[in-house]
């Protein structure tokens, strides 16, 4: 009888230990997660865009349509023109030798981008382990999103060049990385090497970036093309409404 109580309390003791295990792993794996944050969205402010006379039709091009992840960002921006209310079409891809779309203005878009992790994000991982770092402030990252845009007038065929970089400080973490951490409090030098590592961009987490970054980054250019459109259709605009005040002050 007396052993068979000790098997049982050796069971039990089994079974708590197998679920405080499972319960401290749980805690630190979800524990180790920060939702990719952008910190500096609103440094990228808007150009203001007066009224047209009547909606631009605009074709767009671009050399990145074969680069899957810079791809994103024109179509972004591309989305952004056909929200705009100065702009009556969008015609993306477009070409002047196969499009047969009637269209105002030509913007070709070329997008080089740069992506970067910061030197402090060895302190998060070591020994920021300690205090569950990673998912308190996440690690740190840049990006930067050069944006070169030809725009040409074609009744004129008088072309201008906008240059739009940006440059992006965002957060984040996930298990892809923070297992190390789950794994300092078994052996403690895995974080401190994770930490060396963890300095460098994470490849993984650029389509996540460009999904939260495109609903300002796209307007954020939008509105510097439509504000460096061809002064043409303003000034005649403006031209048709002062004339009638002449013809008026002349009679």
């Amino acid at each position: 009888m007396e052993k068979h109580l000790i098997v049982k309390k050796n069971k039990l003791k089994n079974y708590c230990g197998l679920m405080l295990l499972f319960v401290i792993s749980m805690l630190v794996f979800s524990g180790c997660s920060h939702s990719l944050h952008i910190t500096n969205l609103d440094e990228q402010l808007m150009t203001p865009v007066p009224p047209l006379k009547e909606p631009v039709k605009i074709g767009v091009s671009s050399g990145n349509e074969v680069q899957v992840q810079n791809a994103r960002y024109v179509a972004a921006i591309v989305e952004a023109l056909k929200h705009n209310s100065n702009v009556g079409q969008v015609v993306y891809p477009y070409s002047r030798t196969t499009s047969t779309a009637p269209v105002d203005v030509l913007v070709d878009i070329a997008v080089n981008t740069k992506y970067d992790g910061k030197g402090n994000n060895f302190f998060v991982n070591f020994p920021g382990f300690i205090i569950f770092a990673p998912a308190i402030w996440g690690y740190g990252y840049d990006a930067w999103i050069d944006t070169q845009v030809s725009v040409t007038d074609l009744k004129s065929n008088v072309s201008q060049q906008i240059s739009s970089p940006a440059h992006y400080t965002f957060r984040h973490a996930d298990i892809d990385r923070t297992w190390t951490v789950a794994g300092g409090w078994v052996i403690w030098p895995i974080p401190l090497v994770g930490g060396f590592v963890f300095t460098g961009y994470d490849p993984d987490i650029t389509d996540l970036f460009i999904t939260k970054v495109s609903p300002s980054y796209g307007p954020y250019v939008a509105s510097k093309i439509m504000a460096s459109l061809p002064q043409s259709a303003m000034k005649q605009a403006s031209q048709e409404q002062q004339q009638p005040q002449e013809d008026a002050r002349l009679r």
